[in-house]
């Protein structure tokens, strides 16, 4: 229970408990730092008292990786933009996240648990949003909130948990099917729905097509996708002004892309953004509102509105460069490589959305603590799916291990 109750403490202070507005900004840093300490103590206390045989971490190097390229842009930081350490080191709290992935291999949690973590965190995103929905105006979290597309799109802490419990509930629900799963299946489209952003819908729904398409669970295909368009059709039904306003702004966007801001601020930050060329290796580091540099980058965002959080995967290779890129790169081709039980689908098809998506909105790896620990729960999981199908391998063939162990002496 108490390891539960950790890793539950550990997502909150990832999300800034979802950045209620009754919460000063400072206090919101505090919880954030709070959560980085929480893990270090864990891996601290956790080696000197229960030093125990830990399973195979396949993506150690990967994460390393990111750590060595965090350490490095601190470095351009200092020369290019003369950012002191310190302010830097506090600047990129966020990345020291990734300590989770270590810190579950020492706790052993089973990944059972996890599961039903990220399935309460995503229905309680899911309540959390209509609750802001049904009151704006009114601010109850201090998230950037607005009128457009014909909804009230709000950007809450967390989306990383609803995409994935969407992907685990449907994969769950050809084995079993349950009304409890529909229904949260149900909330968690509806919100994707009013948040209105198309590349989100889009790579959603077509994952989901090729996850009917591909599983072994689902005997009858055809009558799975006439049941899912039969379903989709209210809720077209209801979202249709919504629907409409997207449409109409693609088609202006189509016309227009040049002046598509995303693709100027995409084009700034992997152009003019670097000083010199080292900065594409090594990344400009995180700014910090703190120093010019900050000062520098905020200007960009309200005179020019270049936002690196809204260009995903370029925006982070801005701030921690090639070295930072290359981890990534080789974690999500060792993902979609990793040989996984038909209960796992759901990780590979998350990761596939993290691809569709990456260069829209706040990056995955490099900009927000809480999908960094979102990837690392599931990086956990995948390891301890690894582990125990290699344990159930030897069991079933026992002579081969011991010929292995002969081989080796």
């Amino acid at each position: 229970m108490f390891k539960k109750i950790l890793i539950i403490t550990i997502i909150a202070a990832s999300l800034q408990l979802f950045r209620f507005s009754f919460l000063p900004d400072s206090v919101m840093k505090i919880i954030g730092l709070a959560g980085v300490v929480i893990i270090l103590l864990t891996i601290g206390l956790q080696l000197v008292y229960s030093p125990v045989e830990h399973f195979v971490l396949n993506f150690k190097w990967e994460i390393l990786l990111i750590f060595i390229a965090v350490f490095t842009s601190m470095f351009m930081a200092n020369y290019n933009y003369n950012q002191g350490f310190g302010t830097t080191l506090i600047a990129q709290r966020f990345m020291y996240y990734y300590l989770t992935y270590y810190m579950l291999h020492l706790l052993k949690i089973p990944d059972y648990d996890l599961e039903k973590i990220i399935i309460g965190f995503a229905v309680v995103h899911s309540i959390f949003y209509l609750i802001q929905f049904a009151a704006f105006p009114v601010r109850i979290f201090d998230v950037r909130a607005a009128e457009s597309r014909g909804t009230i799109r709000i950007f809450l802490p967390g989306l990383a948990y609803l995409v994935i419990a969407y992907f685990l509930l449907l994969n769950q629900i050809f084995k079993r099917f349950s009304l409890s799963k529909l229904a949260m299946l149900l909330l968690f489209v509806s919100i994707f729905f009013l948040m209105a952003t198309r590349q989100l819908i889009l790579s959603v729904l077509l994952i989901s097509l090729i996850n009917v398409l591909f599983s072994k669970q689902v005997k009858s295909k055809i009558l799975i996708i006439v049941l899912i368009v039969l379903g989709t059709i209210p809720l077209i039904i209801m979202f249709q002004d919504l629907i409409l306003s997207m449409v109409t702004l693609s088609q202006k966007q189509t016309e227009n892309i040049e002046d598509d801001i995303r693709v100027s601020a995409a084009i700034f930050y992997l152009t003019d953004f670097f000083p010199n060329k080292w900065g594409y290796l090594f990344g400009n580091g995180m700014d910090s509102t703190n120093s010019s540099y900050g000062v520098i980058v905020q200007m960009y965002r309200s005179v020019y509105h270049f936002i690196q959080s809204d260009i995903g995967i370029i925006g982070d290779f801005s701030r921690f460069g090639l070295i930072f890129l290359t981890g990534v790169v080789l974690m999500l081709v060792k993902v979609l490589k990793e040989k996984m039980t038909g209960k796992l689908n759901y990780i590979k098809y998350f990761f596939v959305f993290v691809i569709l998506v990456s260069f829209t909105g706040d990056g995955f790896f490099g900009n927000s603590a809480g999908h960094i620990v979102a990837i690392s729960l599931l990086l956990y999981i995948i390891d301890v799916n690894h582990f125990r199908d290699q344990t159930q391998t030897l069991e079933a063939n026992p002579d081969d291990d011991k010929e292995s162990e002969i081989n080796t002496h």
